[in-house]
């Protein structure tokens, strides 16, 4: 039992604080670290979650309780091309490229993403004039 500016610390303390920074720098470095994996494609549908490189072109078919969403990888890009949900919000949803983008088709319960790679670049997105 140490005093520390007039405060009592136990060891029990020390251990919750050193802990604490541990876990808050683990999280940061799980998170922000850059990956060297190859970039892939993660389609989640009702029936399991399937992976596929980026790198090579392909038309993929995920199975919903709606019916089938056609999703096209083509030179390092993914959208979905067709879907039997009512709205198509994720047929407008357009082109992804980058780690961590993703398109969901949330009543046919399918979800696309782009994982693996590097973070993507600070360039901008679009620029306003």
């Amino acid at each position: 039992m140490k005093w520390y500016n007039g405060v009592h610390v136990k060891l029990l303390d020390w251990f919750f604080l050193v802990a604490s920074f541990s876990l808050t720098v683990g999280t940061a470095w799980a998170v922000f670290a850059p990956s060297s994996s190859p970039l892939q494609v993660e389609v989640q549908d009702p029936e399991g979650t399937f992976l596929y490189p980026l790198d090579q072109d392909r038309t993929l078919e995920a199975h919903g309780p709606l019916g089938i969403t056609t999703i096209e990888v083509v030179q390092g890009k993914v959208w979905v091309e067709d879907s039997p949900c009512v709205n198509k919000v994720c047929v407008a949803a357009g082109v992804i490229r980058h780690s961590g983008q993703f398109v969901a088709c949330l009543p046919n319960r399918v979800f696309v993403r782009i994982t693996g790679g590097a973070p993507p670049s600070e360039e901008p997105d679009a620029q306003v004039r």
